[in-house]
């Protein structure tokens, strides 16, 4: 019996009791962990957990289920194969464990008769609910054997029992899990206890982890029977997106879909908007679904037209700032991250990580394998007819099955053949064909390690695929997104071309709504500005017409973001301001994280507007 095995006492625990510790997964031999599971002294459940060497990640969490179970049964965990063989022969009939799965033994004299059926893991099987019914079978099941014959006896008059009500808990976020991260551990504050939330019960398809951090402190409902902490009321629910963004913001959204002529993409949850081919790509022959992705997070600049909110991708550039995205939890992390992996969120749910529409006929959601060769182009060589793998997995246990006769035959031939003094020829003819059935046996196994090993690969030219068609989607929309290149030369004088050039950039980039209030402003052209802006080539000379519209037309919300400063003598923090007389040299952002980012010279004019001196590179710092 292992020492580290928790008991429960036959009275209740003081009410100074300190916190539990949570009990660690214990590793036995098959056995002596079948002497434990059979000794009439066993007074706490046990969970058996199961695996296969070669299963993967597709095998029950044995650390997660005994943090669920916190101390109410032991968990210990078996390898498949000569251990769960030596358990099953030290157990009554029926009561083995084999495989991938796991089984609850509970305590007490008919525990034999009280266990329940194995739960074996399936290719549709969904892990996390799996753990979580073994959970509440242990705690359903959990009865001390002392108490055994008052559970067993039949009551004359049963009592109805008031369900208990949830209470207020505080508890700290301490990890996530499941394949698509729809649950998440807490901590409670006042026990130390470990509790769940549900992705289901806060947005469904969400990941838990765009919405709470490791470490994070929430308070919610906490349902003691379930171990479950309902934080519903942490949701934050952004309104309009006039209270996040100003005009001209550069916001993040994600995807949603994308056909030929639009796209929709969200905000948040609930706030989802259509953008015309014509706020994504100048270029008239393209398709929206060319250049986005659905489940890929963008960036649009959010306008306001005749009350409307209007979001567009035209012009959006890589080193414009952008406001972080809403946190839809109180505390928590921004929902969206540019950084963040490709997944999509807005298919069925359980489509993140464990798609379930690829196999519609699975219990508990489908699986990408069946149609992998359809989801990344690759189809399959028809060199030779390939069995589908429930023929493969058929065909192998109907094999193991004749083997296991042709044993049992060969035994009893060779006690015939001893009692009867009959010769070896009749048990050699047997022996061949054991051995021809064990070579089958031997070809279908490598058969199987084949498909498993092309699966593999088919898997993974999928993801690389996925990554490249993103990454190209991307390139081909910042390209097309772009405003036409410079305009043809219409004046003879340079100055009267810029200004042609700057008014038509203005037209361009104020909405109509605000042109009345912010026109084109006072200025002058220096002699040394013409000369600097012919240089640049056609995107960086765009920018630069920008960051002049945003100064002379005094935009509020786009001039704050190019960070007007004084440019000073030297490099000191409290040198003095150039001065030309009484005008002041001022710079301001023309480009942000790039190399050589461009920077605008202007005197800032006493008489009032500015004289536009020169477009440099940042390291430039003299006039």
């Amino acid at each position: 019996m292992p020492s580290q095995r928790k008991r429960h006492k036959s009275r209740p625990a003081p009410a100074a009791e300190a916190p539990a510790v949570h009990a660690a997964v214990q590793h036995l031999p098959g056995a002596t962990l079948a002497q434990h599971l059979a000794s009439e002294s066993r007074t706490l459940g046990a969970v058996v957990v199961s695996y296969k060497a070669d299963s993967g990640s597709r095998r029950i969490d044995a650390d997660a289920l005994a943090q669920l179970l916190d101390g109410v049964a032991d968990v210990y965990e078996l390898e498949n194969g000569i251990e769960t063989r030596r358990l099953q022969d030290g157990l009554p009939d029926g009561l083995e464990i084999y495989g991938t799965g796991a089984r609850f033994y509970p305590a007490g004299p008919a525990w034999a008769q009280a266990t329940p059926e194995p739960r074996l893991v399936h290719r549709f099987t969904n892990l996390t609910r799996l753990t979580e019914d073994l959970a509440s079978e242990a705690r359903a099941g959990g009865v001390r054997s002392t108490d055994a014959a008052v559970v067993t006896r039949p009551a004359a008059s049963p009592t109805p029992t008031a369900t208990p009500a949830a209470s207020t808990a505080t508890a700290t976020v301490s990890g996530f899990a499941g394949e698509d991260r729809s649950r998440a551990l807490v901590k409670l504050a006042t026990t130390g206890r470990q509790a769940i939330i549900r992705a289901e019960d806060l947005l469904p398809g969400v990941p838990l982890d765009w919405l709470l951090t490791r470490g994070q402190q929430v308070t919610g409902l906490l349902d003691a029977d379930a171990h479950t902490l309902d934080i519903r009321g942490l949701l934050l629910r952004p309104g309009s997106p006039v209270t996040a963004y100003r005009p001209g913001d550069v916001a993040l959204a994600r995807v949603k879909s994308a056909g030929a002529g639009d796209a929709v993409v969200t905000l948040w949850p609930g706030a989802d908007f259509r953008i015309g081919i014509g706020r994504i790509s100048s270029n008239e022959l393209d398709a929206a679904e060319d250049l986005l992705t659905e489940g890929e997070v963008v960036r649009v600049r959010v306008l306001y037209e005749n009350g409307a909110v209007v979001l567009s991708m035209l012009d959006v550039d890589d080193d414009d700032p952008q406001v972080p995205a809403p946190s839809l939890i109180a505390g928590g992390p921004p929902w969206l991250d540019p950084d963040r992996p490709y997944a999509s969120i807005f298919g069925a749910p359980g489509a993140a990580g464990s798609p379930t529409s690829a196999c519609p006929g699975g219990r508990d959601g489908g699986t990408a394998e069946a149609h992998v060769g359809d989801a990344s182009g690759v189809e399959p060589r028809e060199a030779e007819p390939a069995l589908t793998p429930p023929e493969r997995r058929s065909a192998l246990k109907s094999t193991q099955m004749e083997l296991e006769a042709a044993r049992h035959a060969i035994a009893e031939l060779l006690v015939e053949t001893t009692r009867r003094g009959a010769t070896d020829k009749i048990a050699r003819i047997w022996q061949d064909k054991y051995d021809s059935e064990r070579r089958k046996a031997d070809d279908e196994a490598r058969l199987r390690a084949d498909a498993v090993r092309q699966l593999e690969t088919l898997k993974a030219e999928l993801s690389r695929t996925q990554a490249k068609l993103v990454g190209a989607k991307k390139l081909r929309r910042s390209v097309s997104s772009k405003s036409e290149g410079a305009l043809p030369a219409l004046f003879s004088d340079p100055v009267e071309q810029f200004r042609f050039e700057l008014y038509n950039e203005w037209a361009r980039a104020v909405p109509a709504v605000d042109k009345s209030g912010e026109p084109l402003g006072d200025y002058t052209v220096g002699p040394y500005f013409l000369a600097s802006l012919s240089v640049l080539p056609a995107p960086q000379r765009s920018k630069a017409l920008r960051a002049v519209v945003d100064l002379v037309a005094d935009r509020t919300g786009p001039l704050r973001n190019r960070k007007p400063h004084v440019l000073r003598e030297n490099e000191g923090a409290h040198a003095p301001a150039r001065m030309r007389g009484e005008d002041v040299c001022m710079r301001l952002y023309v480009e942000q994280g790039t190399a050589a980012a461009l920077r605008l010279h202007y005197w800032k004019l006493k008489s009032g507007g500015f004289e536009l001196h020169e477009v440099v590179p940042h390291d430039a710092v003299k006039p």
